[in-house]
């Protein structure tokens, strides 16, 4: 089991785990068995999850049989649970105030979908605190050498205090003017899907700006280009020209973040500057400046500090990819700001929504937590940087000794009023209730002494604990990632006929890489230093059958030694099809379109757009058998003639269309 795919540097930020299985003899069988926690986020009084079922792209993967038992409980009131996909529509057994248990059973399913669901948390419940608390003296697990569970009652009991923050009396309509400098990432790194996300993002956010705030876009890679020289108000023809800037930019190699973040500080000091924001969207991949992430946050904390309190920005971080550098990203967010993460092919519907919905707001100021007396705990860490109303706050700690009554404290201050949530409740002696809260804590206590490391450099001290309780708790980290990496990772993986690029990643230890195609092509790859990686330029035949095929791989190293590996990739050619289906084409301003459109199976995102207003991402409704979503007419859009556009593409970036005119009326 290891962390990560490519390397050390990689794996201490990846988000990405996979497992080996070895051997498995001649028709004989393996069990693999395992188990994740994930932190479901609520986003004003919502939540959305999903378990990743569906193979990776244009893979295809069939369960014999399927069963899933599913069981939502929750201490808050539960409110529209429903499912999301349709694969695996659950048989609903039991549905409560909190809780929701259901069962599905299949045979010969294709797992053409990942298992996911949403609801709310009643208001009702907010500005309460829980207190969760395990204590089990036969929980100490053996070390690998050890064969017996360890007995010991000195074995520390944990606790979880969770507090529900309701949504606050702002909402927002009046909030003053704003200043958003967008920092968009445009290095080689962010190809594909990445890309794609961060114009998502970047178009969300300049779209949710009133014509009253004021915005500036800076693309950057190893320099640096500005859609303005300073910021100008947020009218629909500065938005159009700063996408229209951003669409003429091209992907670049190097990414030299600290260039970006002194640039932004700039902008975000001129004048007319007012109630400022850093959007920064980026993998956080810094290769030019300063590139160690602890020197690079205390650097950027430095010089947020050193300006006038009115010109400090809000730094709001949009983190894109499967290897975003997250322990960077969430230290550059920690002066005034957020952070929010999203896997580079993730459905970013909620996650964006909730990012964007942000800016503007303030967080719950001078949040923290407190128990009486205070030496009943130890070693208390948040589960959360920053908290909005609506949202959860949650903090995980270690107790020695049981107490009849512990007063705990949730505090701060929302909307200039102050918030205070008390709780009294026992830590016990013993209690095998949430035995999920020793890895929580051990979890939290890990990503602490990982950050320390980035900032400070390596002891042997922080490594050794990491190791012994990632050990314990069964989870994985950079240091316990002992299998050895493969010595080549092949992208991209899906290619259109006539995509002409091939590139491998390897080991430092190669020096020639040659790609023996399927289709009877032998090409020798070229090394780019500048980018680490190996590349060709080939042409696949354009009768090639859409589908997966096999490219071996010969590597020799600097002693001599060949390698064989076969890498597989897949052929995608066909765009995909889209009709709109729109029950008139003449729209007043502030009315809302109910957009109605089919595409074929393969299209991964659907997304309407018109003129002006922010995009809208169509999702499949089993009720109607479409694709379906709303998109509001802005209030401000001048009356005339506007194209909607319907955009389907698929995961090798075809890309199928239809348009429709329609026309505006005051």
């Amino acid at each position: 089991l290891q962390q990560g795919e490519e390397g050390a540097d990689e794996a201490r930020r990846s988000r990405v785990f996979s497992a080996k299985i070895t051997p498995i003899p001649a028709y004989g069988t393996k069990r693999l068995e395992f188990e994740y926690h994930e932190t479901v986020p609520v986003e004003d009084l919502r939540s959305f999850f999903a378990i990743a079922l569906k193979p990776d792209a244009y893979q295809k993967q069939q369960a014999a049989r399927l069963w899933i038992h599913f069981e939502l409980t929750s201490a808050h009131g539960l409110k529209d649970f429903h499912q999301v996909d349709t694969q695996f529509p659950l048989k609903i057994s039991e549905r409560t105030a909190n809780s929701v248990k259901g069962d599905f059973y299949g045979e010969r399913v294709d797992l053409d979908e990942d298992f996911a669901g949403a609801y709310q948390l009643d208001g009702k419940d907010a500005d309460t605190l829980q207190v969760l608390a395990h204590r089990d003296p036969r929980s100490a697990q053996p070390d690998a050498a050890e064969k017996a569970p360890v007995r010991s009652a000195n074995e520390p009991g944990f606790f979880e205090a969770e507090a529900l923050i309701g949504r606050g009396k702002s909402t927002g309509k009046d909030a003053p003017s704003k200043t958003v400098v967008v920092l968009l990432d445009v290095s080689l790194s962010m190809q594909w899907e990445k890309l794609e996300q961060n114009f998502l993002a970047l178009e969300t956010v300049l779209r949710a700006l009133k014509p009253k705030d004021r915005f500036n876009v800076l693309l950057f890679q190893t320099s640096l280009s500005r859609a303005q020289p300073s910021p100008v108000a947020a009218t629909v023809p500065n938005v159009e020209a700063a996408l229209k800037f951003v669409r003429a930019g091209r992907l670049r190699g190097g990414t030299n973040l600290q260039l970006a973040l002194e640039e932004g500080l700039a902008q975000c000091g001129m004048p007319g500057s007012a109630d400022p924001y850093l959007v920064l969207l980026t993998d956080g991949g810094a290769t030019k400046g300063t590139i160690h992430s602890g020197r690079l946050a205390d650097w950027y904390s430095a010089r947020w500090k050193r300006l006038p309190e009115t010109q400090r920005p809000k730094t709001y971080i949009y983190a894109v990819g499967d290897d975003a550098n997250l322990p960077l990203l969430k230290m550059l967010a920690r002066n005034d700001g957020v952070m929010e993460s999203v896997l580079s092919t993730e459905p970013a519907d909620f996650k964006l929504q909730a990012f964007v919905s942000k800016i503007g707001r303030s967080p719950i100021g001078q949040l923290g937590f407190s128990a009486d007396p205070v030496s009943s705990v130890a070693m208390v860490y948040p589960l959360q940087d920053s908290t909005f109303g609506g949202s959860m706050s949650a903090w995980v700690g270690q107790y020695k000794a049981p107490a009849a009554n512990v007063s705990f404290t949730v505090h701060g201050v929302r909307e200039g009023e102050p918030l205070v949530m008390t709780k009294n409740a026992p830590l016990p002696a013993e209690s095998s209730d949430h035995p999920h809260l020793p890895r929580l804590w051990a979890r939290a206590r890990v990503d602490a002494l990982l950050e320390k490391i980035e900032r400070e450099g390596e002891d042997r001290d922080a490594i050794d604990e990491i190791i012994r309780l990632s050990r314990k708790y069964k989870f994985v980290t950079p240091y316990t990632s002992f299998l050895a990496v493969p010595r080549s990772l092949l992208r991209p993986r899906v290619i259109r006929p006539g995509d002409p690029v091939l590139r491998v990643r390897t080991d430092e230890a190669i020096n020639s890489v040659i790609a023996q195609f399927p289709f009877g092509l032998t090409k020798r790859l070229r090394y780019l230093k500048q980018e680490d990686i190996w590349q060709t330029r080939f042409l696949a035949p354009t009768d090639m059958a859409d589908g997966t095929y096999k490219v071996r791989l010969v590597l020799r190293d600097r002693m001599g030694n060949t390698y064989r590996e076969s890498k597989t990739f897949v052929i995608a050619s066909t765009p995909p099809v889209v009709k709109l289906r729109l029950g008139k084409t003449r729209f007043r301003r502030g009315e809302v379109m109910e957009l109605r459109a089919s595409a074929t199976r393969s299209t991964r995102t659907l997304v309407a757009r018109l003129e002006g207003a922010a995009p809208v991402t169509m999702r499949w409704d089993p009720r109607a058998g479409l694709n379906t979503g709303k998109l509001l007419v802005p209030d401000d859009l001048p009356p005339g003639n506007y194209r909607l556009t319907v955009i389907a593409e698929d995961i090798a970036h075809n890309i199928g269309t239809q348009e429709v005119r329609i026309e505006i009326l005051p």
